[in-house]
């Protein structure tokens, strides 16, 4: 039976490798995690990166491996899931789990528990607030201080809860020495470095931020006593932390006897979207909105008349049906107009300002708190004679006012013009949502011209090469592709390309380019002319002044070469993972569509055992970051190097040089972010 409450009769769970089934299920049938036992009966997929798994599923739980590494801490951006659970030796969440329940389903927009071992050595702070960045919790410029109060407050769960350290005193040379193999003996014991920590965000009803940190150790909850250096243990690094979080923060609690600290982060001003209460009041009537809200012709509208006067409704009716305005509902209160309002989704109201039980200002107010009629037009009718109620009455959501006694003439001619701009603008709507439509399936067929990830490990594994990926669309539809094209046994093909310009022309274009590319079997030897047989063809196809960028590379893992062209295509970077050098190749020549007759020049380059090769597209070089400047040039290179030397030459290149851009980079990127690295198999040397 499907547990209720959950999106799907068998949770879907991510589970990274190495972790295998039986680890897994070692997890997933106990009761920490999924209180209703619904983890026995979930439905596993298994990958090697955040790559492996369809963005379309949405996971409800990912198994991450001890040692996790900043790899997967990647996933909080780029996987669709918001728990986050490490698999370690000793798991036990205690009176933290069951983290979903048949109740509950997700109480999280975030959640991630690790061992204290393993979030130690792990940046956790930064990408926690990264994940909450683009899932859209918190906007980009409240996240710096989010992230200083959240790594405070997570270094103190740690130290002071889990690891139970006392760092009272001063902190001489030797005494820091002593602390610091005090530290690491216990974050090697089970006792302390076994016990979880666990961070959560929650984004409340009223816009407000909840973050917490969760810990398994001693607790600790400050007296309520101001000022807060004052405190019992202030010149503790807890109590000079505490000031700091609380100077941070909206508010700052403790709950569990001090072994979770709950911080409340108010949304940033420009970002704050008001939050609608009768939206779920509102559901039924947008059912029926979806039948009837086809209006061709303004004479069609239904309209609404809300007035406590019968003499006054009719009059009002009698002018609009002598213009051939027939679907007339009516209401005689203020109540009974939001009743009917709800029931008949009228097209146009009016509105009489005084009436009993609920009058036109709260009605007013009322209606346009929905959203199904926060564009209604409401034309209001009043005898009133002071300009502070006719004033009101705009404040509170009219479109228009209508002095008594009414004038035929004039009610007709203003009935006209606001279901006239009615009507233009569910036209407007309904030609955007058709629109939308057509992007979205535009993006999805673009996705389909990516790799998938068994696709391209498959394929890496044939030629012993290890091979990673990172494509992330940007928020307009754009023009980037990339590919793996099989020549021989020896000999791999491999593309990048990045069409000028967004939105559909660039996604025709990359289609166009696609079908090109495998319009045959054949790809051929010499690079140069390979991309001088595409120029041609795509000149005569590309309208004027849409043109690509390309390169297009054959490694040859017998000969130990790359041999490839380019077509003003981003410079890849070469690398040895055994020297740590980097540099980058000629990635100059003429874009593609431009000149039919271009030429383009076949370049070599060694590619041994221990090199690798970075291909991208110009997103990650011109993407302004966080700090202000763009990864570029040498700063490229530098971060390239200190990846080989801190993964001690990993062959996954681009997930980890992924994970750190999105670290920095703006939620909504203007352009499509692809990164490919492909490295051979240091440990088997012959194909």
């Amino acid at each position: 039976m499907p547990a209720t409450g959950e999106a799907h009769p068998r949770p879907l769970v991510a589970v990274a490798e190495p972790l295998d089934q039986t680890r897994a299920a070692q997890v997933l049938c106990g009761r920490h995690i999924f209180g209703d036992g619904a983890g026995a009966h979930a439905e596993l997929f298994f990958g090697r990166s955040p790559e492996d798994f369809e963005h379309r599923n949405r996971y409800q739980l990912c198994l991450i491996p001890s040692e996790t590494g900043r790899e997967w801490l990647g996933a909080l951006v780029r996987l669709n899931c918001n728990y986050f659970v490490e698999c370690y030796d000793g798991f036990d969440l205690g009176d933290l789990g069951p983290l979903r329940t048949a109740k509950r389903g997700a109480n999280w927009d975030l959640l991630v528990c690790m061992s204290t071992q393993s979030a130690y050595q792990l940046p956790m702070a930064r990408k926690f607030v990264t994940a909450l960045r683009h899932r859209g919790i918190i906007h980009d410029t409240i996240a710096p201080t989010v992230e200083m109060a959240v790594q405070e407050a997570f270094a103190n769960s740690m130290i002071h809860g889990n690891l139970e350290m006392n760092t009272t005193g001063h902190l001489s040379m030797d005494r820091f020495n002593e602390l610091g193999e005090e530290t690491a003996r216990r974050l090697a014991s089970p006792i302390h470095g076994g016990r979880a920590i666990m961070l959560t965000a929650k984004k409340r009803r009223n816009g407000n931020v909840e973050i917490s940190i969760h810990d398994q150790g001693s607790g600790f909850v400050p007296p309520d006593e101001t000022p807060v250096p004052k405190l019992p243990g202030a010149e503790s690094t807890f109590g000079r932390g505490l000031p700091l979080i609380r100077s941070l923060c909206h508010d700052v609690t403790f709950d569990r006897g001090g072994r979770t600290i709950r911080l409340t982060f108010a949304p940033d001003a420009s970002a704050a979207l008001p939050l609608n209460t009768n939206f779920v009041a509102g559901l039924e009537a947008a059912e029926q909105a979806a039948g009837q809200g086809d209006l061709r012709n303004p004479r069609d509208a239904t309209i609404l008349i809300a007035d406590d006067t019968m003499i006054s409704r009719e009059i009002i009716a009698s002018y609009l049906r002598s213009d051939g305005f027939t679907n007339l509902v009516f209401a005689k209160d203020g109540e009974d107009a939001l009743e009917q309002a709800h029931r008949h989704n009228p097209d146009l109201i009016i509105l009489d300002i005084i009436m009993p039980k609920m009058d036109g200002y709260e009605v007013c107010k009322a209606l346009r708190a929905n959203p199904l009629f926060a564009e209604i037009p409401i034309i209001a009718q009043t005898a009133l004679e002071e300009n502070e109620g006719r004033t009101r009455i705009f404040e509170d959501g009219a479109t228009d006012l209508i002095l008594k006694p009414l004038n035929k003439a004039e009610m007709i001619a203003r009935t006209r013009i606001h279901l006239e701009n009615r009507l233009l603008v569910k036209q407007l709507q309904a030609y955007q949502e058709r629109t939308q439509s057509e992007l979205e399936m535009a993006r999805d067929m673009q996705e389909m011209l990516i790799p998938k990830a068994e696709q391209y490990r498959g394929i890496g594994l044939d030629y012993g090469m290890t091979i990673s990926a990172s494509f992330q669309m940007s928020s307009e539809l754009g023009g980037d592709m990339w590919g793996l094209a099989p020549i021989d046994d020896d000999r791999l093909g491999v593309y990048i390309v990045d069409f000028a310009g967004h939105g559909l022309g660039a996604a025709l274009n990359t289609f166009r380019l696609h079908s090109l590319i495998w319009s045959d079997d054949r790809h051929d030897d010499d690079p140069g002319a390979y991309l001088e047989s595409l120029n041609r063809h795509l000149k005569g196809l590309l309208p004027v002044g849409q043109y690509a960028t390309m390169l297009y590379g054959i490694i040859n893992r017998t000969a130990e070469t790359f041999r490839y062209a380019s077509a003003a295509c981003t410079s890849p970077v070469l690398g040895n993972v055994k020297t740590g050098s980097t540099t980058f190749l000629d990635g100059s020549g003429v874009p593609l569509g431009v000149i039919r007759d271009a030429r383009y020049e076949t370049r070599e380059t060694a590619f041994g055992i221990d090199n690798f090769l970075l291909l991208y597209s110009d997103a990650l070089i011109e993407t302004v970051l966080d700090d202000g400047a763009l990864l570029e040039g040498e700063r490229l290179l530098h971060l390239v190097q200190d990846i080989i030397s801190e993964t001690g030459g990993m062959p996954d290149l681009a997930s980890h040089l992924a994970d750190q851009f999105m670290d920095r980079a703006p939620v909504k990127l203007h352009d499509d972010f692809t990164v490919v690295s492909l490295q051979p198999n240091r440990q088997n040397s012959s194909v």
